[in-house]
C-alpha cells in the first residue's frame, strides 16, 4: 500500500510545516490503526505537547503505550481521563431528563442509566477504588470484565449518537 504511506509522509510533513489538532489527531490515530504504535506515541506525544487538553491524543497515546507494552506509562497517561469520563456524566443526565419530558421512557431509562454508573460505581472502578464487585457485576472477575466491557459499548452508542446531533 504505497499510496497509504505517501499519503502518512505528506501529513507528516505538512504537520511539520504547520501544526494543527485535528490533523495530529489523524496522523496518530491512523499509524495506530496500522499497528504502527511507536509512530502513533510519537505523533501523539508532539500533539500533546503543542496541544496538552486534547484527550484523543491521550487516547491514542495511552492505547500506543498500552500496545508496546509500557504499561505504567500508559496508565500514567490515561488515568487523568478518568475525570473527564465521569463530566459525560452531566450529559447523560441531561439527556435523561430530556428523553423524560419527550416521554421516550426506554432512552431516559438507559441515559439516566449510564450517568450513575458514570458518577458511582463506575467512577470509583476507573479511579481503582475497590469493593465494586456487588454493583457493578457478579464476584468472579470476568463477570466485572464482561460487565464492564457492554458498559463501555453502550457508552460508544451513546457517542456516536451524541456525534451525530
Amino acid at each position: 500500500m504505497p499510496h497509504q504511506g505517501l499519503s502518512l509522509e505528506r501529513l507528516r510533513e505538512r504537520l511539520e510545516r504547520e501544526p494543527c489538532a485535528g490533523a495530529i489527531h489523524l496522523l496518530a490515530e491512523t499509524y495506530y490503526q496500522q499497528g504502527q504504535y511507536p509512530q502513533a506515541a510519537e505523533a501523539s506525544r508532539r500533539g500533546l505537547s503543542l496541544y496538552p487538553e486534547n484527550l484523543e491524543l491521550r487516547l491514542i497515546l495511552g492505547q500506543s503505550l498500552v500496545s508496546l507494552e509500557e504499561l505504567a506509562e500508559a496508565e500514567e497517561v490515561l488515568k487523568p481521563l478518568v475525570f473527564e469520563v465521569s463530566r459525560l456524566g452531566e450529559v447523560f443526565d441531561t439527556l435523561h431528563h430530556l428523553y423524560k419530558k419527550q416521554g421516550r421512557e426506554p432512552e431516559a431509562d438507559q441515559a439516566g442509566h449510564l450517568y450513575r454508573l458514570l458518577k458511582g460505581p463506575l467512577y470509583s472502578l476507573l479511579k481503582g477504588e475497590e469493593g465494586l464487585a456487588a454493583p457493578l457485576a457478579p464476584p468472579e472477575v470476568e463477570g466485572r470484565r464482561l460487565h464492564l466491557t457492554r458498559t463501555i459499548e453502550t457508552l460508544e452508542k451513546w457517542q456516536q449518537a451524541l456525534q451525530s446531533l
